[in-house]
């Protein structure tokens, strides 16, 4: 088998041999070669967090019926929250979307446990980290938009029976994890799964801690829910579309949900009639 990439190494080697000298050969293959290479796949293959809101919003307005919820966990100072709800404003969707935040506003809590430990010295979580400010949040959201509702408190606390019940009418489209922790993001999942429909885009925003080992954190967590841990009949499947270089975003399988997403159209038969026979379609 020919191996992959030969055109373009016999291409280097011919003009690595019009350079004299090694160190100024290691100079340009790092600098003119290597360090635009990596430029050029950086900004074409790179991730940005926002993009994948307008993404799965745009997907659920036009493909399925409805009214949906999106769920944050682990807002801090509102950052990401914010940019949600100025989304569905402009895709004219917030009078079908409303926007749940949920955290306890006080920082990360104590990390005692070993699932939530750093793997790398010096870089464990510390508690207060991402402290954030409640009151001015209420007050900036409350002043331009009106599909929000902000929920102070413990994950398992703010998940209450009477909440979960409504999202058998505003069904989660998108469920943001920014809970750092492995214990955190447990206790979303033991509260949440019997309401997440199948198609759900779940999005991991730490999944890169500790090099996204399954021991450790959200990744520990999305380990364990394909492995059955949290029950049988759910699973998270890798979105490629939306992630490009990233393994933050999944679709949630859920055998067992009690509501699912209703397309807008019966599939239409979707047979293809031959045509000339040619590569062309």
């Amino acid at each position: 088998m020919a191996e992959r990439g030969g055109g373009f190494q016999k291409a280097l080697y011919w003009f690595g041999k019009c350079i004299p000298g090694t160190g100024f050969k290691t100079w340009t293959y790092l600098n003119l070669i290597r360090a635009p290479r990596r430029a050029l796949r950086n900004a074409s293959g790179a991730f940005y967090r926002i993009d994948h809101i307008y993404e799965v919003l745009g997907e659920f307005r036009d493909t399925y019926e409805g009214k949906y919820s999106v769920l944050e966990f682990g807002v801090a100072d509102g950052y990401a929250f914010t940019k949600k709800l100025h989304a569905a404003k402009y895709l004219k969707m917030d009078d079908r979307v409303k926007v749940h935040g949920f955290d306890t506003f006080s920082g990360l809590p104590d990390v005692d446990e070993a699932s939530d430990a750093s793997l790398v010295g010096g870089d464990d979580w510390e508690e207060g980290t991402y402290h954030g400010r409640y009151e001015e949040l209420q007050k900036y959201c409350g002043a331009k938009y009106d599909n929000f509702e902000l929920h102070r408190g413990l994950f398992d606390e703010t998940l209450t029976d009477e909440f979960l019940e409504t999202l058998l009418e505003y069904k989660p489209i998108l469920i943001w994890i920014d809970c750092d922790l492995y214990s955190s993001t447990k206790a979303v999942f033991d509260r949440l799964i019997p309401y997440i429909p199948s198609g759900c885009v779940i999005y991991f925003d730490d999944i890169y801690y500790n090099f996204s080992s399954r021991f450790t954190g959200e990744m520990r967590a999305v380990h364990e829910i394909n492995r059955g841990d949290f029950g049988e009949g759910i699973e998270l499947v890798l979105d490629r579309a939306l992630n490009w270089e990233s393994n933050r975003l999944y679709r949630f399988i859920n055998l067992n949900a009690k509501t699912q997403h209703q397309l807008k159209a019966v599939r239409q038969d979707g047979i293809r009639f031959r045509g000339d026979d040619s590569p062309f379609p």
